[in-house]
């Protein structure tokens, strides 16, 4: 099975939707993705438009969709924040 993620952006993401995002139930949400995670943060979860995505400590994933239209979509949205919200210099 090929590994269709890159770990280190969907962290990247995760922080960026917390930092940046606003307060949602058990997270926060950016640009319709709301970041959570389990309380001892063993697993952090992205979702929006009908897409869920876990990410665990162990580097294994699990995604959750209803078309490879919604998954694409969601993933151009974790795209677009990663490189479009970033930490201020300095």
């Amino acid at each position: 099975m090929r590994n269709e993620l890159d770990n280190r952006v969907v962290l990247d993401v995760f922080e960026k939707v917390q930092r940046f995002g606003e307060p949602h139930e058990h997270g926060h949400i950016l640009e319709g993705i709301v970041a959570t995670s389990d309380f001892d943060g063993y697993s952090v979860n992205l979702s929006g438009s009908g897409v869920s995505l876990q990410l665990n400590f162990h580097q294994s994933y699990r995604f959750d969709y209803a078309s490879d239209k919604a998954k694409e979509q969601f993933m151009a949205k974790l795209d677009y924040i990663h490189r479009h919200f970033n930490n201020p210099a300095g």
